[in-house]
């Protein structure tokens, strides 16, 4: 019953900012989330990415998910897009992220790779300015196209 009130408030926020003149505001949606929907959320999307990946690898190169070692450009793409920590230590990394107001934009999914990078130790200042950057510049769009 928790889970059907929880489904609905999330899709009456997504509804009533869907017509606002502000850009989607993530953050407080992450903040609104227990840790619970966070995990899943996060889980969500770890099995999202590996099941794309494997779909697409299983359709264009079939012969190449299956040498070992990996063809390096199999290799890169995979290092690219699998998450290798756990999922309360990325949830974690993404409310810290959250906490800077000019982060507030920045969509859950590009938190998601933000927090992996960061927790991998890479510099993720311009991965953030593009963020930033995107979200504000999907919401000029959208903006565009409902005033047509």
């Amino acid at each position: 019953m928790k889970k059907k009130y929880c489904l609905g408030a999330l899709l009456l926020l997504l509804a009533t900012t869907a017509f606002s003149a502000e850009p989607f505001n993530y953050a407080e949606l992450w903040r609104s989330w227990n840790p619970i929907t966070r995990e899943a959320y996060i889980t969500g999307a770890v099995d999202g990415i590996a099941e794309a990946y494997f779909t697409t690898i299983s359709a264009v190169a079939p012969d190449k998910i299956t040498r070992d070692p990996l063809p390096p450009e199999v290799r890169k793409a995979t290092d690219k897009l699998f998450v290798r920590y756990a999922r309360e230590q990325i949830g974690s990394v993404m409310t810290d992220l959250y906490k800077d107001p000019a982060n507030a934009f920045v969509s859950t999914l590009n938190m998601f790779f933000l927090a992996r990078d960061k927790i991998e130790g890479k510099d993720i200042a311009k991965g953030l300015m593009e963020a930033r950057k995107s979200a504000l510049d999907t919401h000029r769009l959208n903006e565009k196209m409902r005033s047509r």
